[in-house]
């Protein structure tokens, strides 16, 4: 995918990751707000050799390691509680305690952190007395037994000192409550970003001509604009209107006219197709059948005699194009085993007839009526009676009645709704066109204004 398509899920989605930015923050500000305020007190400690020692200084740096394990063990910590009479839990007081230490160093650093200055000072300055003390002792006999590379005694002695002796903080550091929230809020962008690009991936639809090339293998021949509803972010239900005549210069009437003339040209198929099936994906025939009349009267309109068939035996809507009174259809005539010519009507165009879908017997399945041998042979007729014929069916992959026309038609156009057509169901409607052998020209996509 290119850098401008990930943008526009993004940005497709931009509340959900405005959202979770917004909820990360305010969690944070609400926790950071709700933490007591947190003190810390740092003493700092130094081995000194006396006198001035190379042996001496490497030994004082190398207990100093040890140092650490001593001041971090639980006994040692409640004896020095116990002796400077600070009443505190030993085990609370070690996970408050941090220790610092440069390896090149003769220092190390002892921090308590605490919600109360005074208590974490008094600990501070408790357990570096306490180690002070006991190093005194333990540095004097372990220097009785140490040696240099000449086995000689080394004369001299090693003190730790507490280079200060810190009070109470008076300004806390934590929480940070700033911090914390652009932090949060950072993070809360990620998320929603990842939370976007998921439900990309998760979500069944198709949205944009890219979507729905990469997931079909099929060029998006035209996109048609449809008007929002003013107080809905819903597509308003497109009506079977004649737009390349109601609305000529329009920008849909333009797309129909790009539509037509690459039918003509040959650039979908060789030879140009001369009669075309035009059907929808999903339930809803509604797009489909207003896609079908418009290019039939983009034909039209150009001086093709253009033929306008409604094969939708189950829900027929182009009956309304008719400007003469419907006595019968292609049910009728798809029934009646007289040689007789089909049942077309005149429109407002008058290079365009209709033959509209007219009405099934009861109990008549229409996939059942298309499939006939003798249905058949009365739609490969069709071709006779205009230069251009447009054949509207029902939707796949829901119904079949498509799957048979197919098979006498030159090529076929799915039409594709953008935000609402499964991506599973284009894909499948496609696949069961080209085992019904039917040639594919392309998608026309259907979107809404912005």
């Amino acid at each position: 995918m290119r850098p401008e398509e990930y943008l526009s899920i993004v940005l497709r989605r931009w509340w959900v990751v405005l959202l979770a930015a917004l909820v990360a923050a305010l969690i944070a500000y609400g926790y950071s707000r709700n933490q007591p305020p947190t003190y810390q007190v740092s003493v700092r400690l130094m081995a000194i050799a006396q006198p001035p020692d190379y042996w001496l200084d490497l030994y004082a740096k190398n207990r100093l390691a040890s140092y650490q394990d001593l001041i971090r063990n639980a006994d040692f910590v409640a004896r020095a509680l116990e002796q400077a009479g600070v009443e505190d839990d030993p085990g609370r007081v070690l996970g408050s305690l941090a220790l610092a230490r440069n390896q090149d160093s003769n220092i190390v650093q002892l921090v308590v952190t605490d919600t109360d200055p005074v208590r974490a000072a008094r600990v501070a300055n408790a357990l570096a007395d306490a180690f002070v003390a006991q190093s005194v002792a333990e540095n004097r006999r372990i220097l009785e037994q140490f040696r240099d590379p000449l086995g000689q005694r080394i004369q001299g002695t090693v003190s730790v000192i507490k280079l200060e002796t810190p009070q109470p903080p008076r300004t806390p550091i934590g929480p940070r409550t700033r911090l914390n929230t652009a932090a949060a809020l950072v993070l809360g962008l990620v998320f929603g970003v990842l939370v976007t690009f998921g439900i990309e991936y998760f979500e069944d639809v198709l949205r944009t001509g890219r979507d729905t090339t990469r997931a079909l293998n099929l060029p998006v021949l035209a996109a048609f604009a449809i008007p929002r509803n003013r107080r809905s972010s819903r597509m308003e239900e497109p009506m079977t209107e004649l737009l390349v005549v109601d609305a000529p210069l329009s920008p849909a009437a333009e797309a129909y006219r790009a539509l037509r003339a690459m039918l003509r040209s040959g650039s979908t198929t060789a030879p140009p197709p001369s009669t075309i099936l035009v059907c929808g994906i999903g339930r809803d025939a509604a797009d489909s059948a207003t896609v079908a009349a418009n290019l039939a009267a983009t034909f039209a309109v150009a001086g093709e005699r253009t033929l306008l068939v409604d094969a939708d035996l189950r829900n027929p809507s182009l009956q309304r194009l008719a400007t003469q009174t419907i006595t019968g259809g292609l049910a009728e005539w798809l029934e009646n085993a007289a040689d007789r010519d089909a049942p077309v009507y005149r429109t407002s165009l008058p290079e365009l007839a209709i033959l509209p879908a007219g009405a099934l017997p009861p109990g008549t399945n229409p996939a059942d009526r298309l499939g006939r041998a003798l249905a058949l042979g009365h739609l490969q007729k069709l071709r006779d009676l205009a230069e251009r014929v447009v054949v509207h069916a029902p939707p796949l992959p829901v119904f079949g009645d498509a799957l048979t026309v197919a098979g006498t038609v030159d090529g076929v156009l799915l039409v594709v709704r953008s935000g609402v057509t499964p991506r599973t169901a284009a894909q499948q409607a496609k696949e069961q066109l080209v085992r019904a052998g039917a040639t594919v020209l392309g998608v026309v996509l259907l979107r809404g204004q912005r």
